[in-house]
């Protein structure tokens, strides 16, 4: 007989010792406590005899006693499982090539590092937590999405642990153990804008350490990789992030120059700087508006030229050395034939270049919404905000297709510009459209699922004052 109820599931370890097994996986905590190895808890079918006379003979109580010893942990094997899975979720089947002049690691292959190391690390139970629960959500596994919020807690109890001091002290542990609760967050969505917590909480781990240790390694490649959520973050404040200033946007990158998104990243904060300045704009009167809206002008052109800067690195003959990745030789394919005479819109042939050509997009559209702060002819650029809204939707669109019906993280890469769409497109039909697309399934399931409020968050007054100002379709 198969799995008969009854007969416990718990691991090896806790069944000899006649006590009961959390269940937990890779390991149980029972055993963890008690400092005893612990081969994980079962977890495929396992079979009983189900007629007393098929026992054989010779078995005897006696025989029982001389149990073999503790079995091989599973443990490692379960987390080779759930971080392979994870680290897949990022690529999928296809690994990116090298960069040319760089590693061809990235901090997620650093990921087995860390579990397997036998000193204690921050980043340990955060790992496994964020990879057993994109593996969980795959599978449907409800067991081990269960076991996930487990050491999500145990994670969040060793950060509070090493806060609790009242100083802030700068890990690579710990800032990897933050980046992968935002991961988890993403996925689980255990509380509205825990993500925006846990950003916050890398970003200042980091910004202890200073700009001069993101210069090169592990701590380098996380910088990279969170310049977008703390600007995805900033956006949720209405606020300009932290690595937006000269510094932090100069000094991590003197050993390794920027690649083709950290260089978007830049431009995406050159918008978010016109947007802090359009906040107050808004709400000021007299002869602080006419300085604020020089100032303004004066980023929107800043702004203007970085776009256009990134754009022909991207798509001209002869640009720069990123342009021979994978990525941005998408880019490159058809560009003629793509880019519209009257705006130049990006082509794409996968998951990523079509996000990373919706973020060009949206900083289009803002930009150009923007201007009509400064210029009465700005009005004429609808057409030019309608066609960049048009490629985010699309794009939208073809990531969906692409992903099926499986969790991915898709809709996790989409929703900012969806947003953006939902609030600076001049097409009252684009806005519906995209506030619709935010009340998705997929979008609703994860942490990210209050982005599609209605609310003062990412800029909206500065969008709805200029919708007011210059109404349109």
């Amino acid at each position: 007989m198969v799995n008969v109820p009854g007969r416990s599931r718990g691991c090896a370890t806790c069944r000899r010792r006649k006590v009961k097994c959390d269940l937990t996986l890779p390991e149980c905590h029972v055993c963890l406590n008690m400092g005893l190895r612990c081969p994980g808890a079962r977890t495929e079918a396992f079979f009983v005899h189900a007629v007393e006379g098929s026992r054989r003979p010779d078995i005897s109580t006696a025989a029982l006693v001389r149990l073999p010893g503790p079995q091989p942990s599973r443990a490692s094997a379960f987390d080779q499982l759930f971080v392979s899975h994870f680290i897949e979720s990022f690529f999928g089947p296809a690994k990116p090539p090298p960069v040319p002049g760089t590693s061809s690691k990235v901090w997620l292959h650093e990921l087995p590092v860390f579990l397997a190391s036998p000193e204690p690390s921050l980043a340990q139970h955060a790992i496994r937590a964020a990879s057993m629960f994109s593996y969980g959500s795959l599978a449907k596994d409800i067991s081990v999405k269960t076991a996930a919020r487990t050491w999500y807690a145990q994670a969040l109890q060793d950060l509070r642990h090493l806060l609790s001091s009242g100083t802030v002290s700068f890990s690579e542990g710990a800032v990897c153990a933050t980046v992968m609760l935002i991961h988890f967050e993403t996925w689980a969505g255990t509380s509205q804008r825990a993500w925006v917590q846990h950003v916050r909480g890398a970003a200042m781990l980091l910004e202890a350490g200073g700009p001069e240790r993101c210069r090169s390694g592990f701590v380098h490649q996380l910088f990279s990789h969170l310049r977008f959520q703390t600007f995805v973050a900033a956006m949720a404040e209405n606020e300009l992030s932290i690595f937006a200033s000269p510094e932090w946007m100069a000094v991590p990158f003197e050993v390794h120059p920027k690649l083709v998104f950290d260089q978007l990243i830049d431009v995406l904060f050159a918008v978010q700087k016109c947007l802090v300045v359009a906040n107050r704009l808004i709400a000021s009167t007299g002869s602080q508006a006419g300085g604020l809206t020089r100032e303004l002008d004066k980023l929107i052109r800043d702004a203007t030229v970085q776009i256009d800067q990134w754009w022909s690195g991207c798509i001209s003959s002869g640009s720069s050395k990123e342009t021979t990745t994978t990525l941005a030789s998408e880019l490159q394919q058809d560009s003629g034939s793509s880019c519209c005479s009257k705006e130049r819109l990006l082509p794409y042939a996968s998951v990523p270049a079509a996000a990373l050509s919706s973020l060009f997009d949206a900083a289009n559209l803002i930009i150009l919404r923007l201007s009509q702060l400064v210029s009465p002819s700005a009005a004429s650029h609808d057409f030019r905000i309608q066609q960049h809204a048009e490629s985010i939707l699309s794009a939208n669109e073809f990531i969906t297709v692409a992903s099926g019906p499986a969790p991915d993280r898709g809709s996790i890469m989409m929703t900012l510009q969806l947003k953006v769409v939902s609030l600076w497109s001049s097409s009252s039909q684009q806005r519906h459209t995209a506030a619709k697309m935010l009340l998705g399934e997929k979008v609703q399931q994860g942490g990210l699922s209050d982005i599609s409020a209605v609310s003062h968050e990412y800029f909206a007054d500065v969008a709805t004052y200029i919708l007011q100002q210059q109404p349109s379709g």
